[in-house]
């Protein structure tokens, strides 16, 4: 047995046409240490290639998935080391990674979707295991995420004692020019140039969020300022307007006061009395201790509260006798 490059791009058409409408469309990824996920590029397999003896991994099973969560592409799991799904494991494991994924799909163009959408995730890497190919695992072409055909898909073959015309083939397609392929040191290198760069961007956009914080709070800083300004403000104001009305009302007062004080009666003072009630403060003012016959009280205000109540107004004595009176 040995190993042969079928990457003729010549050769794969004839490869794929018999079986186009079968075929399937696969890809897997893992992730580093790092949270990067490393992606294979697009692998053309024949429609039964992963299915082994379960029918749901054949063409007909996954389209029949397909139909009922239409416009994704099916994630496999890896029951097997031999075939397609199998040999990435083993290939992720041996990166020191365990976590591998790989998806399959009967449409080309909703695999090429799939990239579209990831391609904007710097988290994904298209380039660094491109080259990475299966061996006997029913793979019909290979190709790169922009469309264009790829070489090396590696299948075993009986070797034969003298070439066959096939072989010859084969060995003239292969001395023919290949794109430069980077090595492992090149991809590596490339690798920590992106990560650097990601790490770079990633850096300016905490610096932005950082900041964006920063304005945050400092307009709410100034928010509480000026809900505190304005509340005090009020609260002067609010005290302006109670002087003022006591200011008023004292002025009231002052005015009733003179309005009330008894002509020709020089000696008159101004004065309240207090009694649990008013009808009581106001006899106290004329019958209670300190007064006589002669007593007089002219009332000017009442207050009443929860204590009692207050009468006050203009209180003096006159000659003479009789009962004491209240004016």
């Amino acid at each position: 047995m040995r190993l042969y490059l079928a990457g003729a791009i010549f050769a794969l058409p004839f490869a794929t046409t018999a079986n186009a409408a079968n075929n399937i469309y696969m890809a897997c990824h893992y992730q580093d240490d790092m949270g990067i996920n490393p992606v294979t590029q697009l692998f053309t397999l024949e429609g039964d290639a992963i299915g082994d003896s379960y029918s749901t991994w054949k063409y007909d099973g996954i389209k029949e998935w397909e139909a009922s969560v239409p416009g994704e592409v099916h994630y496999t799991s890896s029951y097997t080391t031999k075939n397609f799904v199998g040999q990435f494991k083993k290939f992720a494991e041996e990166q020191g990674d365990s976590h591998s994924n790989c998806w399959v799909s009967t449409s080309k163009d909703l695999a090429r979707a799939w990239f579209t959408k990831m391609s904007a995730d710097r988290r994904y890497d298209f380039i660094r295991i491109q080259d990475w190919r299966p061996k006997n695992a029913g793979v019909l072409a290979v190709e790169d995420w922009s469309g264009n055909p790829s070489g090396g898909v590696v299948e075993a073959e009986n070797e034969a004692d003298s070439p066959t015309p096939r072989q010859s083939d084969e060995a003239s397609a292969d001395s023919t020019p290949k794109p430069h392929k980077m090595t492992n040191a090149e991809a590596d290198a490339k690798y920590a140039a992106e990560m650097a760069e990601y790490k770079k961007q990633l850096g300016k956009q905490q610096e932005q969020v950082d900041d964006f914080k920063r304005a945050q709070g400092e307009v709410a800083r100034k928010k509480q300022e000026q809900k505190l300004a304005a509340e005090r403000a009020a609260a002067d104001y609010q005290r302006q307007l109670e002087a003022h009305a006591q200011t008023v009302r004292n002025q009231q007062l002052e005015y009733q006061k003179e309005l009330a004080r008894p002509a020709g009666v020089p000696n008159a003072v101004y004065r309240g009395f207090w009694a649990r009630d008013c009808d009581a403060a106001r006899k106290s003012a004329t019958l209670g201790a300190g007064t006589s016959s002669t007593t007089r009280f002219k009332e000017v205000t009442t207050e009443t509260s929860a204590s009692g109540c207050v009468v006050q107004g203009w209180w003096w004595n006159v000659a003479g006798g009789g009962t004491a009176t209240r004016q």
